[in-house]
Parts: structure tokens; sequence; C-alpha cells
């Protein structure tokens, strides 16, 4: 039997979540997407730690995309209420989760990926049976029993792993939601869950494997559940990866001792297994207000069961209604939940209240509230004045209870000579002195809760005309596309400087100093905040500067997202992403016999240039892969082929147009850039144009 160190533990999906979650879709680059696309953007960390999991594959029914050294992806998405996206990572349980994604919007998701449960070696011929120590769950693999899920000959051994889930930890875990189809057909309904088991077999080449027709095999499923008296029977439901839902196949027993209990079954093929049973259920109808009384549409209200296995939720109407789900004759937990950008997780924004039991639909008769964000001043700088000229800017709040009310601070200096404050947050006036002051304002919201801001505000002298940027927004770039966008600003004297104050451009783009034009080839998609600043040469100098939120896209084409690659132990001065730049070359030879798909990517002249090649052989299979590294001082390669040793863990679809790297090591002979002796690892996906 092989046992192996137990690493237990679970995935959270966090999302627009809805009831199941779907299928496997065919690695590679993005495809050309659809009309109706959105973008579902966010970042995969691990359940372990915390940390960021870079390298991940993230896939959607139109795009494909690898996690950066940062956990973050961006990846094009169908539009729909319920589109299915995949993860995955070297070490961790595949995830699926449902998103709610809008055409031409981005949707956030939070992915937490959990480390496999247990990995066992198993030789094909001879078969065993794989347990996870200190759990019940465990399954056998018959002899002769095991082939590759796309057909052709098997390997002679496998890794076999488990990764056990206990819904009743966090209703969050079950992957797919609790919606299944039952062995009649027909509609999804609700289904109760008392476990599940991921069953994930591969061949060292990453081939996916099931059980033979006619071959069967036992597995024993953990309980998990909040229910006092589990059923000693219920039925095994698999997860159809391409339907997007579970299905009803089989039935289970309940074995063993508390707290060891499982459900046993017999099953035909290998993939995710639940022990469920299907639930009558009843509707919680009401409503939500926030704290001012006002209906809140669009927000997130959530069922979880707290004496049976199971969630469900809706999004309220713009009346601010709701009709939710939950079992019959139960107890649930009632509340909202709504998305944080900075955790990429959901939060709870409301009281929690219990409902149930109860045969009928139950109303409520008071509305949930929506709890306010925190209050915060938006107005992050003053605009600058003139002595004799009339002055006025509003100042602007956000979060709290609305009903805002500005005052200066006790400890502030007092406004310019000439300019007054009011309630609503306007300073204005004509200010009769010039100088700089430095203020401080208090906002207080209906609730009574306060924010404090310092602002510099400064009056010129007759004459001279204060700097100030006029750029209001920055447009949207595409991976792969070049981007120009020119800064302008007004006022000041000379010539302007322009620069990046804070934060950081797109991967990709520059600032031009002089000329204020944002340019390049963005090569990562994501979200990027960055704060611009432009200053004057006249005496005194004038500067100021806004912050600006930019978005890049992912390409609509199949070679236009050149991937990023993860770097791990190269020098210093190679850098640790390789991110093409658009010199993507694809050389194509009839048989493929001396093909090779080439990235480069330039850092500019006497700099240093990375280039990546992947060459296949006579049959389309990776033969050698190669790193060249030249920079002013020197130049070298690292390699990995037939005179070092055959290429492991590289993948090539050339339909698909994708190249996926897990753990290459690139090594042999010539491995000294620059002084740099140890070997490097390659991590990630880059794409070409499908041939």
């Amino acid at each position: 039997m092989g046992l192996l160190n137990k690493s237990f533990g679970f995935f959270l999906i966090l999302g627009l979540v809805g009831g199941c979650a779907g299928g496997r879709f065919g690695g590679g680059a993005s495809l050309p997407a659809s009309p109706v696309a959105g973008t579902v953007m966010g970042q995969v960390v691990s359940l372990a730690d915390g940390l960021p999991v870079s390298g991940a594959t993230v896939k959607t029914g139109i795009g494909t995309v690898t996690t950066s050294a940062d956990g973050k992806f961006g990846v094009a998405a169908p539009a729909g209420a319920r589109t299915v996206v995949h993860a995955e990572a070297n070490g961790f349980a595949e995830t699926f989760l449902v998103a709610r994604v809008t055409s031409g919007q981005a949707t956030n998701l939070g992915v937490k990926l959990v480390p496999t449960g247990a990995t066992a070696t198993v030789s094909v011929a001879e078969g065993d049976t794989v347990s996870v120590p200190n759990s019940p769950a465990r399954v056998t693999i018959p002899a002769n029993g095991l082939v590759p899920q796309t057909g052709g000959t098997p390997a002679e051994t496998v890794a076999v792993s488990l990764t056990p889930i206990n819904p009743a930890i966090d209703s969050n875990l079950m992957p797919g939601g609790f919606d299944g189809i039952s062995a009649s057909g027909g509609a999804p309904q609700p289904i109760e869950s008392f476990g599940a088991m991921l069953v994930d077999i591969r061949d060292n080449a990453g081939a996916r494997y099931t059980l033979a027709r006619g071959k069967t095999s036992t597995i024993r499923i953990p309980l998990g559940t909040h229910s006092a008296n589990p059923p000693a029977t219920v039925s095994l439901w698999f997860f159809d990866e391409t339907a997007g839902v579970w299905k009803e196949e089989g039935t289970a027993a309940l074995q063993g001792m508390a707290p060891h209990q499982y459900y046993e079954g017999t099953v035909a093929h290998f993939s995710y297994w639940n022990a469920d049973v299907t639930t009558e259920r009843i509707f919680v109808i009401g409503c939500v207000k926030d704290a001012n009384g006002q209906p809140v549409a669009n927000v997130l209200v959530r069922t979880e069961g707290i004496d049976y296995t199971g969630v469900a939720t809706d999004l309220t109407a713009d009346d601010g209604t709701f009709k939710v789900t939950m079992r019959q004759n139960s107890r649930a937990k009632l509340g909202l939940s709504e998305f944080d950008q900075e955790t990429f997780k959901f939060v709870l924004v409301s009281n929690t209240v219990k409902v149930g039991p109860s045969t009928t639909d139950i109303h409520r008769p008071n509305c949930l509230v929506k709890l306010p964000r925190p209050l915060t001043i938006t107005t992050m700088a003053s605009s600058g004045g003139n002595v004799g000229t009339a002055y006025h800017q509003t100042l602007a709040a956000d979060g709290g209870v609305p009903g805002y009310v500005w005052s200066l601070n006790p400890a502030s200096s007092s406004l310019p000579v000439g300019l007054a404050l009011t309630e609503t947050g306007a300073i204005s006036g004509t200010p009769t002195v010039a100088g700089t002051t430095m203020i401080i304002v208090n906002v207080t919201d209906s609730a009574g809760a306060t924010e404090t801001l310092d602002l510099t505000l400064t009056i010129h002298a007759p004459g001279v005309h204060p700097l100030a940027i006029t750029t209001a927004a920055l447009p949207a770039g595409t991976v792969g596309t070049a981007y120009n966008a020119t800064l302008t600003s007004m006022g000041g004297t000379g010539a302007k400087s322009w620069s990046v104050s804070f934060g950081a451009l797109p991967i990709g783009l520059s600032l031009n100093a002089v000329s204020g034009v944002i340019s390049g080839t963005p090569t990562r998609v994501g979200a990027f905040s960055s704060t611009i600043r432009v200053q004057d040469s006249g005496t005194p100098s004038q500067s100021t500067e806004i912050a600006f939120g930019m978005t890049i896209d992912p390409a609509s084409g199949g070679g236009g997202n050149l991937g990023i690659l993860t770097v791990v132990g190269a020098p210093t001065n190679v850098g640790r992403i390789f991110a093409a730049d658009g010199s993507l070359t694809t050389t194509k030879f009839e048989g493929f016999t001396g093909g090779g798909i080439n990235w480069n990517e330039t850092h500019g002249a006497g700099i240093r240039v990375k280039t990546v090649t992947v060459s296949l052989n006579s049959a389309g299979r990776v033969s050698t892969v190669g790193f060249l590294y030249i920079d002013s001082g020197g130049s070298g390669a690292w390699g990995c082929g037939p005179s070092t040793g055959a290429c492991h863990g590289v993948t090539v679809n050339r339909t698909a147009g994708s190249a996926t790297f897990t753990n290459v090591v690139l090594g042999g002979a010539n491995t000294n850039l620059s002084g740099h002796t140890e070997p490097i690892t390659l991590n990630g996906t880059l794409t070409f144009t499908p041939f």
C-alpha cells in the first residue's frame, strides 16, 4: 500500500460564485475572443501559507494564462452568469470556480489552492492501494486497470494523488457548489454533501489517466458534515468537467467509527467524487438596505447551512429584494458578502441572521442592513490659486454613512486670507496674499465617523499660472499591441519634466520625461496604478501629481498574449520574469524536423538579450530547450536536449499555440553566464501563433 506523508488542506474559491463549476479546457494560448467576452482578474495563493502561487495555469473557455511572480492573472472569459474558470499548479489540487462575467468588464476573483493530500507512484501492471495518512481517504488501483484519458499505451508507472475535501469546515471548499443532476436526468437540483475527494492520476509526461473499460475502483471519502445523523447510504456524484455540474452515479455506504467514518463505494472512472443526497429546498425572501434606509442593488446574498452542509446565493434586484434558497426544515446563516479587491476575498458586509427551521418559504420582516465602507477622503491634493482671482475647490469623501460635514481641524493653520471652507466641503473666495499654507481638514459622516487629511494650498502672485495636469484618465491597453498616450498640463513656467513618483507603469511601457508620452508594448494583463508627477523650470519651481489607473486587457487572438515565464536561479542581471515584447517568431518546417519556436526579449542595446528556444523533433515533440543570455560583459547559454538528457516538463501544443514549462531545469556543459554556473529553472507558459 502506498502511504505518504499527509499534507491535508482544501481550496477556497472566492468570486461571484454560483451553484456549479465546470470542465477542463484545452491547454494553450488565448483563443479568439467571443464577441461577448469580459476579463477575469485576480490572484492565486496557497491555502497553506497564504503566499502567492506563481506559474499557476488559469483557463476559461476562450483564454489561458499563467500567474506572474505575485500570483496575479488576467484572462479573457466568456460573458455570462456562470462562467467556468479552472486553475491548477504543481503540488496543488486543481480548482473549478464559477464567475459572473459581464461583456467588456473585469470580474475579480481570488483563488486559494490546497496542497495535494498525498501522492504515490503506482505500477500500472500491478496496481496498488493509496491512502492519506491519519485519514480514511483511500483509493484502490486495480492491476492493469489504468489508461490515458486521451487514449494510447499506458506508461509503466503513474503518480496517484488524493485530496479529500471536508465541506463542513467551509462550504466554499466544495468545487462546483451544491447543485447536481440526478441519475434520472433533468435540471440541476440542490444537493447536500457529506464529503468529497479528488483522485488525480498522471504519468511523467503529465497525461491524465482513468480506469480502463470494465475496471472499477473502491474509494473511501472521509465523512465531513454538519449533520448530527449522517445517512447510512448516500449517492455518489462525480464532477462532470465538460458540463460543469455534479452528476449522480453509484452509491456509497457509511463505515468506520467516529471520528474516522467514511463513505465507501465503487466507481468506474476517476475525477472529483462527492458523497451527497438531494435536498428539498425552500426560499428565504427579503430585502437589503443601506444605513440610510435606501435599497441596495446587485449585492450578493448568501445562505450557509448550520445543521447541513450547503450554500446558496442570489443577487439583489434594483429594489434591493432577493430570493435565496436553503434546505427545508433546517437552519442557516443569512448575510451579505462583498469582494475586497485588496485581499481578493469575499468579506461579510451586513448583519448576519439565523433563519429556519421551516417547511415553507421564509419571508423576512426586516431588511438586512449593508454595512458602510470605511470613511475616506478621496481628494488627494489641492489646486493652486492666484492673488486677486476667484478660487474654488470642492473636497470629496467616500464610504461611511453619507451626509458629510467638513471643517478645519483645531490643529490646522488658518486658510489663506480671503478663503473659507463650508460644511459642504467647498473652499472658495478671493485670496489676497501669496504663499503656501499647510491645512488639516476634517470630514464627519452622519454616523459620527471622522477622517482627516493634510493639504498644501499654494496661492501665487498675480500673473503666475498654477501648474496642473489636465489629462483626466489613461486609455486601456492590450497585451502585445503598441500603446501611446500623451499626458498634458497647463500653467507653470518654462519647460516641463514628467516622472513616475509612486507605483509603476504596466510592464513594457515607459514615460518620456520631456514629451510626457507613455508608449511601448504591454506584456502583462492587469490593473495598474501609478502616480505621475510634472515639474516646471520656473523659479521657484512648481510641481503637481495625479494618481492614474490603467487596465491592460488580454489580446483577442491566439498569438497576441505572449505569456509569462518565471525564471528561477538565474543571475540577478538576467531578471526573474521573462515576458516577450512582440519580437516573437515562429519557424515552421514541413514535418517539424528541425523546427523551432523562439521567444526573444530585448532590454536595450548593450544591456542584454534573452532568448528561449524550443525545438521539435519529427514527431512534433520537444527535443531541445535553450536559454541564451547576452549582455555587455559576455554571453552564455543553458540548454537541455539529446546531449544533456531529455527535456522533461515542457509541453508544446502547436495547434493551441502554447509552450508550458513545469520545473524545466536547464544545465549541461555550457552553463557559465558571466560567471554564473548554477542551472536555472523555468516555470510558466509562453504562447505563439498556432500552426
